[in-house]
């Protein structure tokens, strides 16, 4: 079974970073391959995604929340997975660290969408970790007032 995992430093305390993350209809906004994520309940999502010129639709139901040390989530369409994230308390800020893992009951399959998802999911989350670190980072610079420049 494919396993995908990815892991950053985020300048903010786990209480705000999982709030963002927990916001899974805003990820359109931090992927560009995340085209669409509409909420069908409180904990059920339909993700599109634009990849390799192919556009993919599934449901994710999230599981198990632990604010704000993490949540898991599962597929309920579409390729079988489930996810995490963990959130820890770390100098300068919140560690995350996601994990996808796809239940597949064919190896040759298997092997087939490791090689082809682990590409693309590596960067739909490297992506979104970065606009969110970057979100957090300009929230911070908002909260500390407004610079003053001389000239």
């Amino acid at each position: 079974m494919p396993v995908i995992e990815h892991d950053m430093l985020f300048p903010a305390e786990p209480e705000k970073v999982y709030a963002l993350i927990r916001r899974v209809d805003e990820f359109p906004r931090y992927a560009d391959a995340v085209q669409s994520v509409v909420p069908l309940d409180e904990r059920t999502y339909r993700w599109t995604v634009h990849a390799n010129g192919m556009q993919f639709h599934w449901d994710v139901a999230i599981v198990q929340e632990d604010p704000p040390r993490g949540l898991k989530w599962e597929s309920r369409s579409g390729i079988r997975n489930t996810g995490r994230y963990r959130l820890t308390p770390a100098r300068g800020g919140t560690r995350v660290q996601l994990t996808i893992e796809y239940h597949l009951h064919n190896r040759l399959l298997d092997k087939t969408v490791g090689r082809v998802a682990k590409p693309i999911v590596h960067h739909i989350s490297e992506q979104a970790f970065q606009r969110i670190r970057q979100r957090l980072l300009e929230e911070a610079r908002g909260q500390d007032g407004p610079s003053e420049n001389h000239t």
